[in-house]
Order: C-alpha cells, then structure tokens, then sequence
C-alpha cells in the first residue's frame, strides 16, 4: 500500500497548486507531527494543505483541529500570518517542497520536506526562523537561528540525456529495479513501472542490459514524466475492496485493478487519506497510547519526592552537627587536613565544592566558601524546588487524565458516527456529471484540460453540445444528444450555466445554447489564439433563455448503485426522493458541503464535486436534515 507521496506525485502536485499562487495564509493548526495550513486562494477560495512529516502533503481537508495551538503552530501563525504565496517549486527531483512568501515586503520559505523523517522549516532569508524537528546531520544542522541548507541534491533522472542516462545506470550494481528507485530516485511503484513499460524483467542485473533495453527504459521514463506534465489522469486504486495507491496517471501495473478516477491528484491523495482506508478510533485502545506518557510522569514525581525527603534530612542533619561540619568546612577552605570521622569523596577547586560520605549519607555535596548556616539554607532551597516541580509534575499527570478522557469521549463519538463509504466510482466522475430527467447522461467540463479532454475524447456523432453564455463556462456534452427532446437539453443548457462563473458572480438567472458536434472546433481563425479548453463554435446557436442559476444535489441510483448526484433540480428530482437545492450565496461552500456530507454519509469529496464554485444558500430540503 501507499505510504507516502512520490517524486512524480509531487512534480503534480506542485503543479496543481499553481492556483494557490497570490493566496494568503491564514491559518496554521497542529497535531504531533501533522501541520495543516490554511490558505485563502484568489481561485479556489479556502484551501487546507495538509502535511504529515516524511509522508503526506497535500490539499486534504482534515475534519478536527486542536482548538489550542502547540507552540510550533503558534510559531507558524506568527511568522506567516496574511503572507502571500509568492510561488511553489520543487527542488529539482527531490521529494522537497518550497513554498516562497512575502509579508509586509520580507520574503521568507516554507521548507517541507518529505524524506526520511520529514521536517518543516520557516526560513527568512538564509536563517532558520523555526523548525518543527530540529535535527543535526553529518553534512548539515536545522537548527533554530541557524542557516538552511537544502541536504545534497539527488539525481534528477528527468535532467538526463541518453548519454548520462546509461552512465548512471552502468555504474551501478545489482538489480535494475533497486537502480532506477534509489539511484535515480524514481522510488519502488515508479521504477517497476518503468521497467515494464521498457519491457525489461525487474530483476535484471544492471551489467546484463542490453543497448537496446537501456534505451527502452530511457524512453519509458521520459513517457512517464510526460504524461505526469501533459496527460494527468489522477486516481485511486483499490485491490479486492482496498485503496492500494493514489496516482497521478494510470499505471500498467494496476490495469487490471479497479481505478476511481478524480480531477485532481489532490482530490485523489484526499480520498485515500480519509475514506479509502479510514483509521477507525478503538475506545479500548484509547488509554494505550497515554500509558508510557503517564509511566513517566510517575517516575519523575516519586524521584522529585524522594530528592525532597533526602535534601531535608540532609540539612537537618548539618544543622544538627554543627561544630563538625564548621570545623571540616574551615579546614577546606584553610588547606588544612579535615577531621577524621569525615570521609571526603571529591573536592572539586573550580566550583569550590566538596562532597563527603558521613553518617548515613552516601554524598553530600557543599560548598566550603560558604558557613553551615548558608549550606543547609542552599539544601532547603533545593528542596523547596523539587516540591514545587513534584506539584507541576502531578498537574501534567492530571491534564494527562483528562486528556484521556476526552480522547475516549471523543473516540466513541466517532464509534457512534455512522460509517462513511464512498460509493462507487464511475468512469464519469472524472467529469462533472449529471442524468437528465429523460435518462441522458449529461457531461462537464471541470477545468481546461478536461473541457479539452471531454471535447476530444465523449463528443461523438449522435451527441450534442451546450455551452452557458458566459465566458469561462464549462464544455458540456449530451450523450445521444440527437434522440433528446427540449426538455434533456433546456437541463443541459441548466447544468452549463450553474457550474460556470455566472455562480460565483452570483447570478440569478441566464442564457445558454447547444449545439451539434461538427459546429464544435479547436481551428481558430486566422490570426486569433485558442486557449487550452475553449472552442469556437460555427454556425446558429440554439438558445434557451432566463435559465435559472441554481443546482439540486441528492441521492440518485445509477446503474444499480447509490450516487450523489448534482444537476438542474427538474434531473435530480427526477430521480431523487433525498435532495437539496441551492443558489448562490454567502455561505462557506466548504462549511455547507461538511453538512451534506454528514447528512447524506458520503466523503465530503463527493458533495464537494457536485457543488459549483463558490458561496451557497440552501435554499430547499426534502427527505434530508442538514
């Protein structure tokens, strides 16, 4: 299974998060070796890139935060509050991620780093300014105040031409597979993929490849990275009912696996974060993890307790033998031989201490510049301390009880919660979908590569085209377009309209048209430019206007199988007795999709893509409480 983002995933995910550029952080939240930052992008809105050190990093939006920040957070919280993203790299094939920021004119890095075992580092100018993990290596220090310095960088394969290609894999040993992951830093699924796409059997030996195999594998890597740069496919892939991996393409080595296809590759990360494999909380094993923490906390206080008990009998017993202790003390301090009934262990000339072994006491330690009285005053001093760091101690082990039953409270809250499953998944979904009351499927355009995509792979003679008279709308196909009647393609001009801009501009009503497919073209006019994802369209548009803005989202069955579904409210209604309707509003989007989440117990991915872009009122429920 899937433990952690590749090299690949994060060369995508890097460029997913281009549209985070000129976002703002707002918000910076911890738990242990998990940091969650929030950012208030111009396109998206809010978005939660999630990290856990070493492993993960990701838009992921993560259900429970802890309401008081640790320090590191509140360090965060600090040093970046309101700082815009400047931009987002990654350092070269290193599984390193640089986010550059500005605040009131200072630039500074947000350093995450995901090999070994992670850290995340604030760096403003050359300094460290914080550090979640502060570490000491052989070739480098990440140490607060210190300077940052990047750890060598690896190989990057993708630099390479033919030439240096072959050189670094020649001069290795062993296996071709364990070359390509740790040497050329693909990692194992990457390497295996390259393998078999090359034709090459992964246990060959670096020094039995042949020219020919040498060039193979040089192609299958270059076809990777291309495809992982020009021709995402993100998904999820699951083995017998299992999430397994989260990719940014499809793999060979998956093809006979089951694959759920989302937008994004954050999407997908998301998805087997929180729903393919759910870390389901045991009320019995709550207590476990508190146990060591509290083992501890006991030592220390019955330690701190026993070092007050012995300072004070060490001091009554000085006062108590008085004379003795004036007299071996002076003798010290004179150079003088001290009085025989003392048992001197050590006499240490730079701290102007000695510590002896008299009565029952195996070492006590004074300091001979200083009389009896000042001796015993130092004891009791010390005393008063451990008492009052026993006290401290017994507070933390009460903050630990309460912890654990707020833990336990909370993980059979949890236990209670009706399990979420996703439903299934549909070659579909890697678009905006909906059926219309008529049964037609009606497909969406997410973003330019898909309006692209959709256009070029599902608009089919038969199908027709609807396109909302907004600029930016989303590419729309209706399957079997031509056996449609008005009313599937008045939904189809409906759905192009409520998943454009005309929503986010907070439209209440407006037009759209459809088309037959040959009107559809990529060939612009002479002289003129066509973006990635626009079309021109020829010929008579067939309007329908005073088309509402407005989108229903409710439970619908589809080919056997529950589905949530979003579309014009005449489709869902057609087919879903559980369903709510919204309009453009000023409710959080994010916030609105939890609830519906919660109420339909589905991830909250799958209302999230139902939804259009931006602020939502709910304005109708049937069959459903939110």
């Amino acid at each position: 299974m899937k433990t952690a983002v590749s090299s690949f995933d994060l060369r995508a995910l890097v460029a997913e998060w281009q549209d985070l550029v000129g976002g703002h952080v707002d918000k910076a939240y911890q738990r242990e070796d998990e940091v969650i930052l929030r950012i208030n992008a111009p396109v998206r809105g809010k978005a939660e890139l999630f990290y856990k050190a070493g492993r993960w990093l990701c838009l992921h939006e993560v259900e429970t935060k802890p309401e008081t920040p640790p320090p590191f957070a509140q360090t965060l919280r600090r040093l970046l509050d309101n700082a815009r993203v400047r931009g987002i790299e990654q350092r070269g094939f290193d599984r390193i991620a640089v986010f550059h920021l500005e605040r009131s004119g200072e630039s500074s890095d947000l350093v995450f780093e995901l090999f070994g075992k992670g850290n995340l580092v604030v760096a403003k100018g050359a300094t460290i300014a914080a550090v979640l993990f502060p570490q000491t290596f052989k070739d480098r220090s990440v140490q607060l105040g210190e300077p940052y310095r990047f750890p060598e960088a690896g190989l990057d394969p993708l630099e390479l031409d033919r030439g240096g290609f072959a050189n670094a894999l020649r001069g290795a040993k062993g296996q071709v597979v364990r070359v390509l992951a740790s040497l050329l830093n693909l990692g194992g699924t990457y390497a295996e993929e390259t393998c078999l796409r090359a034709h090459v059997e992964k246990a060959t030996k670096v020094k039995d490849l042949t020219e020919a195999q040498v060039d193979g594998l040089y192609t299958a890597l270059n076809n990777v990275a291309v495809a992982v740069d020009q021709e995402r496919r993100p998904g999820v892939v699951f083995q017998d009912g299992r999430a397994i991996d989260a990719t940014p393409i499809e793999l060979l080595q998956y093809r006979d696996l089951e694959r759920r296809e989302f937008p994004t590759l954050n999407e997908a990360l998301s998805h087997y974060l929180t729903v393919a494999e759910p870390e389901m909380a045991k009320v019995e094993d709550v207590p476990a993890k508190f146990e060591r923490r509290i083992t501890q906390q006991r030592e220390s206080l019955d330690a701190l307790r026993e070092d007050a008990v012995r300072l004070e009998a060490q001091a009554v017993f000085l006062y108590g033998h008085y004379a003795v202790f004036d007299e071996l003390l002076k003798a010290i301090r004179e150079g003088r031989t001290p009085p025989e009934h003392a048992q001197i262990k050590a006499i240490d000339r730079k701290t102007h201490t000695v510590t002896l072994a008299i009565g029952d006491f195996d070492a006590i330690t004074l300091e001979y510049d200083n009389d009896v009285t000042a001796n015993a005053q130092a004891l009791y001093d010390r005393r008063k301390d451990a008492l009052m760091k026993a006290q401290r101690v017994e507070e933390a082990i009460a903050a630990t009880r309460a912890e654990i039953e707020s833990a336990q409270a909370k993980a059979i809250k949890i236990a209670k919660r009706p399990r979420v499953k996703a439903t299934k998944s549909m070659w579909f979904e890697a678009y905006r979908w909906t059926i219309s009351s008529e049964g037609h499927l009606i497909l969406g355009g997410r973003d330019a590569r898909t309006n692209d995509q959709l256009v070029k792979k599902h608009l089919k003679e038969g199908d027709r085209y609807a396109h909302a008279d907004v600029h930016g709308a989303p590419s729309t196909v209706i399957k079997d377009g031509a056996k449609a009647t008005d009313v599937t393609l008045r939904e189809a001009c409906e759905f192009a309209l409520a998943y454009s801009k005309a929503w986010s501009a907070g439209l209440s009503s407006g037009s759209a048209y459809w088309v037959l497919p040959e009107q559809v073209s990529k060939q612009a006019e002479s002289g003129e430019f066509l973006p990635r994802g626009a079309f021109v369209i020829r010929g008579k548009r067939n309007y329908f206007h005073d088309l509402p803005v407005r989108v229903a989202i409710g439970e619908a069955e589809v080919e056997g199988h529950r589905k949530i579904m979003g579309g014009p409210m005449a489709a869902v209604t057609a087919r879903s007795s559980r369903y709510v309707v919204l309009v453009p509003g000023k409710q959080d989007r994010e916030a609105a999709a939890k609830k519906l989440a919660t109420a339909f117990v589905v991830p909250i991915e799958e209302i999230s893509r139902a939804m259009p872009a931006g602020g939502v009122e709910i304005v109708e429920r049937h069959g459903i409480e939110v």
